[in-house]
């Protein structure tokens, strides 16, 4: 707990982006350097974090693992609270869909291969697939059919962006629940300033910089008061 360091949204985004001008939009996308898979993944949670703080009207930071240390899953995205007994957290593991996918049968042979890699136990985390083609909402529909069942995970999300005019400029940020029924479907317009205002933070967290970008993590003093509770 005292060595977790929760990202803001936006530090992720400027990690990819800042990977992006350094190694290219075709080679982000499909790189299997470990660096930069994490940034590749921190590029769709951003974006996933927009409509969640639409829908529930809170912040939500992320921590993101190394492999070394947590093999699954990928993230927990947190949104904290004054009290610390209603902080919330949604552990999720991220899968993703790219441009140079030909096929549907390849989207859904990801899924598969996720949802059949940790077993029939079920898991306390779900799973999101970012689906970067430009055929999305199709396959996201034709998917709804296919996709009988969440199981492994709690739940089964798909993220996708909307682009302005031009085609440059992400637009919204759409998320959209695919399992289990009923759906949900939660669209974030990037020109809406209230899911990019922080709220304050409480005042059991402190603020670090580290190199530029900012995250959070647990005052020492509360580390201590919640290791005695446990006790």
């Amino acid at each position: 707990m005292s060595n977790i360091f929760f990202a803001h949204p936006h530090t992720l985004l400027d990690m990819a982006w800042q990977t992006i001008q350094e190694i290219g939009p075709e080679r982000f996308f499909i790189s299997p350097d470990e660096e930069v898979k994490k940034r590749r993944e921190g590029f769709a949670a951003y974006f996933f974090t927009l409509a969640l703080k639409k829908f529930t009207g809170r912040d939500w930071w992320l921590a993101q693992f190394d492999q070394a240390k947590r093999q699954y899953p990928d993230f927990d995205f947190i949104s904290f609270s004054e009290e610390p007994e209603k902080i919330k957290k949604e552990p999720v593991e991220l899968t993703g869909v790219y441009p140079h996918f030909k096929t549907f049968e390849e989207m859904m042979g990801v899924i598969e291969k996720k949802q059949k890699q940790y077993g029939e136990k079920p898991l306390n985390f779900s799973l999101l697939i970012f689906v970067n083609h430009e055929k999305s909402e199709e396959w996201i529909q034709i998917l709804r059919g296919r996709l009988k069942t969440e199981h492994p995970f709690l739940s089964v999300w798909t993220i996708h962006l909307r682009f302005k005019k031009g085609g440059k400029e992400v637009g919204k940020a759409v998320a959209q629940r695919i399992r289990p029924i009923p759906g949900l479907r939660i669209e974030a317009d990037t020109d809406d300033q209230e899911i990019h205002k922080r709220q304050p933070l409480p005042p059991y967290l402190e603020v670090k910089k580290e190199n530029g970008h900012t995250h959070i993590t647990f005052k020492p003093d509360f580390i201590n008061k919640f290791r005695n509770r446990e006790k």
